[in-house]
């Protein structure tokens, strides 16, 4: 999913992809550190603002329909259950990493992978539902965040606060 921004020139509201503003901002002599950081100041000169796609929060208004759990226990059930959920993935990966092909094939272990991640997508959903969160706003402020990272350089360290 690439970063799409939102800007108004001239009263018109324009939306732009990060590709498409690095090709305004950036040259291929540019380290990748240095092209984050140009494509980053770009987007604070032009005061403009992440622009968020409807499919994450499309889905998270549709698990609605298949939630079932106490409302006065929602946070805890929800936070249980996305960590539950996460550990089936870590499950399925050990026993991978463990028995190779020998138990089932690797297309039959990526579908299996799949079918957990989604599970983990759907308590995320539905987390971010309960808090009244927009989950396309939580996976682009997310990607933000990282990209920030990575133009100063802490990407690989450790902490909330870097």
């Amino acid at each position: 999913m690439e970063s799409k921004y939102k800007f108004i020139e001239n009263g018109d509201e324009i939306i732009v992809t990060r590709s498409e503003i690095e090709y305004l901002v950036t040259t291929s002599e540019m380290s990748e550190e240095e092209k984050d950081k140009a494509v980053l100041d770009y987007l604070s000169e032009i005061n403009a603002q992440v622009y968020y796609d409807e499919t994450f929060n499309n889905y998270q208004r549709a698990t609605k329909a298949t939630a079932k759990y106490p409302e006065n226990m929602a946070l805890l059930y929800l936070s249980l259950g996305i960590a539950s959920e996460a550990g089936e993935v870590a499950g399925k990966m050990k026993k991978w990493v463990r028995d190779g092909d020998s138990k089932m094939t690797r297309e039959e272990w990526v579908k299996a992978m799949s079918s957990e991640i989604g599970d983990v997508l759907w308590y995320a959903a539905r987390l971010a539902d309960e808090l009244d969160l927009s989950l396309a706003e939580i996976a682009e402020e997310n990607m933000i965040k990282l990209l920030d990272r990575k133009a100063r350089g802490v990407i690989g360290g450790s902490g909330d606060n870097r």
